[in-house]
C-alpha cells in the first residue's frame, strides 16, 4: 500500500473507524509481527504462537478503539503499547508461579473452575461456552455473561464461539462465515464491546 493510502487509513482511524483500523493492521501485519518477536522472549514463544499474539493485539486494539488516546499517539505507537501489555500478560499467565505451577499450564480454565471473580472477559467467554452452566450458578458475572451471549445475533454467536471457545483464527472464521477477515474482526470487536457493556455493572473490584 502506498503512503497516500496509509495516510488515509490513519486519518480514518483517528476518527475511530474500526474497519480502517482492521485494514491498517492487515497492511502492517509483518511490522507488528516483527515488533512482537523483538519484545517476546524465546521462553514465551515456546508456549505461545506469534500469530496468536498478533491476533490478541488486533482484537484488543479493535475493542479499545473508542477510547484510544489517538490525540497523543500515532496508531502504530498505540498498537505497540497494546502489544507490550499483551506480552507482559502472556508471560504472567504462563510463568507466574503464584498463579499456577508447570503441571497446570496447559489449561486456561484452571482459575475459572474455581469461580474466580477476576476472570477476564475472553476467559469467561470460553468458560461459558464450554462448561455446564450449573457449575457457575452462584457466579453473577458468569450468569450475566451467558445471558449477554444469548442477546447476540446468530452470526455474532457463531463468530464469538469459533474465536473464543474453538480457538479459530479470524481468517478461518471468515472462511466459515463467508466474510472477509477484516469484516470478522470488526464483527468480533463489536460483539466484545456489546458483552462488556452488559457486564459493566458487575466488574470485580481490584484489590
Amino acid at each position: 500500500m502506498d503512503s497516500a493510502n496509509q495516510s488515509e487509513l490513519v486519518d480514518r482511524i483517528k476518527k475511530y473507524d474500526a474497519e480502517a483500523l482492521a485494514s491498517f493492521i492487515d497492511v502492517n501485519r509483518q511490522q507488528l509481527m516483527g515488533f512482537l518477536k523483538s519484545i517476546t522472549a524465546d521462553r514465551l514463544l515456546s508456549v505461545v504462537e506469534l500469530d496468536d499474539l498478533v491476533q490478541e493485539v488486533s482484537t484488543a486494539a479493535l475493542t479499545g478503539l473508542k477510547t484510544a488516546p489517538l490525540d497523543q499517539y500515532e496508531p502504530m505507537q498505540w498498537i505497540q503499547q497494546i502489544a507490550r501489555r499483551r506480552v507482559v500478560d502472556a508471560h504472567r499467565f504462563h510463568f507466574d508461579a503464584k498463579r499456577r505451577d508447570a503441571g497446570r499450564q496447559q489449561s486456561i480454565h484452571a482459575d475459572e473452575k474455581q469461580g474466580s471473580p477476576s476472570l477476564g472477559i475472553e476467559q469467561m467467554l470460553a468458560a461459558s461456552m464450554t462448561s455446564p452452566s450449573a457449575a457457575y450458578s452462584r457466579d453473577v458475572r458468569m450468569n450475566r455473561m451467558q445471558a449477554a451471549i444469548e442477546e447476540l445475533t446468530d452470526e455474532q454467536k457463531s463468530a464469538v464461539r469459533m474465536r473464543y471457545a474453538d480457538g479459530l483464527q479470524t481468517k478461518q472464521i471468515a472462511e466459515k462465515l463467508g466474510k472477509t477477515d477484516v469484516a470478522v474482526r470488526v464483527l468480533l470487536s463489536r460483539s466484545m464491546r456489546q458483552l462488556e457493556k452488559r457486564l459493566d455493572d458487575v466488574k470485580p473490584t481490584r484489590q
